[in-house]
């Protein structure tokens, strides 16, 4: 098994945690935004190879792509996140995928 936090992509010959991902979206003078493992995990949607993510922060909706090395699958992976729905970004990255 594997936690979350633990997924990584391979950057030529190093490995890279691929979470907590960045997070986007459109902002305005004064607005804050989700840093690491801010706000609450809204939505995931499989696009392709790769999951995107849509969070709440501070009320506005954020989103961000997951792309990692496999093992684990995408299918076990979204699953995974999939039941995280509504919970805080920064509880997530400790779950085990299963």
């Amino acid at each position: 098994m594997m936690r979350i936090r633990d997924l990584k992509r391979k950057r030529g010959r190093a490995a890279e945690s691929v979470w907590p991902q960045s997070w986007g979206g459109s902002y305005g003078r004064g607005d804050t935004f989700p840093m690491g493992d801010d706000g609450t995990l809204k939505g995931v949607e499989r696009k392709g190879s790769e999951l995107s993510l849509t969070l709440d922060y501070n009320g506005r909706t954020h989103s961000g792509s997951l792309q990692w090395a496999a093992p684990p699958t995408l299918d076990a992976v979204e699953a995974t996140l999939r039941g995280q729905i509504g919970k805080p970004i920064k509880e997530i990255g400790d779950v085990e995928v299963k």
